[in-house]
């Protein structure tokens, strides 16, 4: 999905890339411009390339915006391909890499009447997403440590174990120390995470335990944002899949924590 500043869909390719590339300048703080053109016979594209390597998340993850209205034919694309190597997602480090062969995009509007482009069809393609298991652990550390300290409660030696308990699911468990004052316990927090056909990761089964009375009020304060994200589904890509389906949906895990799929019309 590709958000643009306007409610005019660009008249040429060279618009077309201006408009793209100031829609991601939005969201990741990047060098040069990391979108590429080559038409065709606009709106039919040889080829279309997104190149993220090195590019920096801007504060938040964005929800997706809200589709406005029925979408309609856009561009026609032989290839598309969008890369990121080392994307900074605050202290951890994201690779992921989606090809696309024979694509079809739509567009449509958000609530503010900016054009949105969307993926329709695709005759192949193939997407991987992997995170090293070592920044997985400093990103939730950087969260657990945020929450707990709200709360004069300060956390470290997180640990994180992942475990496949099928080609689409895994179980999780982070060990870490939380402390208050001059006493300290050990918190173990455990979780599941189950991926659907359009790449959605639900989380599920978050508890916290721990023994003492630190654990205990650690866990108390830690519990209510765990239930938070019960039940609660994260898109894994952020392109509505319309006629795509994806399939070999598999998540591993090891060294690194790595997502791919294979999709097709």
């Amino acid at each position: 999905m590709f958000l643009l500043k306007t409610d005019q869909f660009p008249a040429n390719s060279a618009d077309l890339a201006f408009r793209l590339n100031e829609s991601l300048r939005d969201v990741f703080q990047v060098a040069g411009d990391p979108v590429q053109v080559r038409e065709a016979a606009y709106p039919h594209l040889s080829a279309l390339t997104v190149s993220l390597d090195g590019a920096v998340v801007k504060g938040q993850p964005r929800a997706m915006p809200s589709v406005s209205g029925n979408p309609v034919p856009a561009l026609t694309l032989d290839s598309f391909s969008a890369k990121g190597s080392r994307l900074a997602v605050g202290p951890a480090a994201i690779d992921f890499s989606l090809e696309a062969a024979r694509v079809e995009l739509e567009r449509a509007c958000d609530r503010d009447g900016n054009i949105i482009l969307l993926l329709h069809k695709s005759a192949q393609g193939r997407i991987d997403i992997s995170i090293a298991t070592a920044d997985l652990e400093k990103l939730i550390a950087e969260i657990a440590a945020a929450e707990a300290g709200k709360h004069g409660v300060a956390v470290d030696n997180v640990q994180l174990s992942l475990s496949s308990s099928g080609p689409r699911s895994l179980a999780a468990e982070v060990r870490l120390r939380g402390r208050k004052l001059f006493m300290s316990a050990a918190l173990r927090i455990t979780g599941a995470v189950d991926l659907d056909d359009e790449l959605n990761a639900r989380v599920s089964g978050l508890d916290c335990t721990g023994d003492g009375a630190i654990a205990s009020v650690a866990c108390g304060i830690l519990k209510p944002q765990l239930q938070q994200l019960n039940g609660r589904v994260f898109p894994l890509m952020s392109v509505p899949l319309a006629e795509v389906r994806l399939r070999d949906v598999r998540i591993s895990t090891g060294d690194e924590l790595s997502v791919t799929a294979e999709f097709g019309s």
